[in-house]
């Protein structure tokens, strides 16, 4: 019997949501010789995840395996997930405790596996921002990759350079879409340094690069919710972890940069990515130290404690920041 394992971190506040998850792993299609087990992490939540669960019995060929620990952030819950469930796992999926996956995403995901696929995922669609991620104008490039298959059914098999590269500029996947073959990378865990952006980067970079096939599935959506979402109700200009998340897009890119597994090309775009990021962050760092020096201190201490070098240049760039401010220039442009 193979086993996928589904790694859920849990931490939310409002109850039902993890109800919704469950209902969805119960409603999934196993296919003949595999069984699958939720490992659950309770990450400190506020609401207790044994409280949430009663009710919700998953039946065989499906398990549940429930885990309390302190509050550590999504990528320690999720490395605990992954001590748990690598040992006894063929393949490895995500599923964040407000995420519904389709009934098939299991049966599709294991068939690509079958089919020699080492990482498969699918569009998603999050509700009152997008309909369909891969579609969504946040990643242009990703969509002309896949329409260039001229298919409208079916898996559309990615070059791994070129999706690295994706990953690196647009990150077009969300960790419930994502379903992989644990013996790629039984290692890798999530870097638990960055709280609030990075860590999934990091973690789906590499992995993509470790991969011999990629394979998007034209087919299918996940339905991403919002209960508890640090990254998109952080990017305000006084958004009260705008500068962690800045800070740690930065660090994230410069890891990747001292990292081996990239091309020559990728390697030049994470250079352009650093660039960009530094640029960003000066201006938000000097308005932030400017107008809540409380608040900006911390984050500016704890880039030069992580990587001198880029809070040398964040700090070099503040002349810069200042010329374009007085040119009416609000914020660097992202780069293209």
């Amino acid at each position: 019997m193979k086993t996928l394992s589904v790694v859920i971190p849990f931490f939310q506040r409002k109850p039902g949501v993890l109800g919704k998850t469950l209902q969805s792993l119960e409603a999934q299609t196993i296919p003949q010789g595999w069984q699958l087990r939720a490992v659950l992490i309770d990450d400190g939540s506020p609401l207790p995840a044994r409280q949430e669960v009663v009710g919700y019995e998953l039946t065989g060929p499906r398990t549940m395996h429930l885990v309390e620990q302190v509050n550590s952030g999504v990528g320690a819950a999720r490395n605990h997930g992954l001590k748990i469930a690598i040992p006894k796992s063929d393949a490895i999926a995500f599923l964040d405790s407000d995420d519904i996956w389709p009934s098939d995403h299991v049966a599709r995901a294991i068939a690509a596996l079958d089919e020699g696929f080492d990482f498969y995922f699918t569009d998603n669609r999050r509700a009152g921002r997008h309909e369909s991620h891969v579609r969504s104008p946040h990643v242009p490039r990703t969509a002309e990759l896949i329409s260039e298959e001229n298919k409208n059914s079916g898996i559309v098999e990615l070059p791994i350079d070129k999706i690295v590269g994706l990953c690196l500029r647009e990150f077009p996947y969300q960790a419930s879409t994502v379903v992989y073959r644990k013996k790629i990378a039984p290692l890798l865990r999530f870097s638990t340094h960055l709280k609030s952006s990075g860590e999934d980067v990091l973690f789906f970079t590499e992995l993509l690069a470790r991969s011999s096939r990629v394979g998007f599935d034209l087919d299918s959506v996940v339905e991403c919710g919002e209960s508890v979402n640090i990254f998109f109700s952080n990017l305000g200009w006084d958004a009260s972890r705008l500068l962690n998340i800045k800070v740690d897009r930065l660090l994230t890119h410069g890891v990747l940069a001292k990292a081996g597994f990239l091309g020559e090309n990728n390697k030049a775009l994470n250079e352009s990515r650093i660039n960009t990021f530094t640029g960003e962050l000066s201006f938000h760092l000097l308005r932030n130290l400017l107008k809540n020096l409380g608040k900006a201190t911390p984050q500016a201490w704890r880039l030069l404690k992580t990587d001198l070098g880029a809070g040398i240049r964040v700090f070099a760039g503040f002349p810069q920041a200042i010329v374009g401010k007085l040119l009416g220039k609000s914020a660097p442009a992202e780069a293209d």
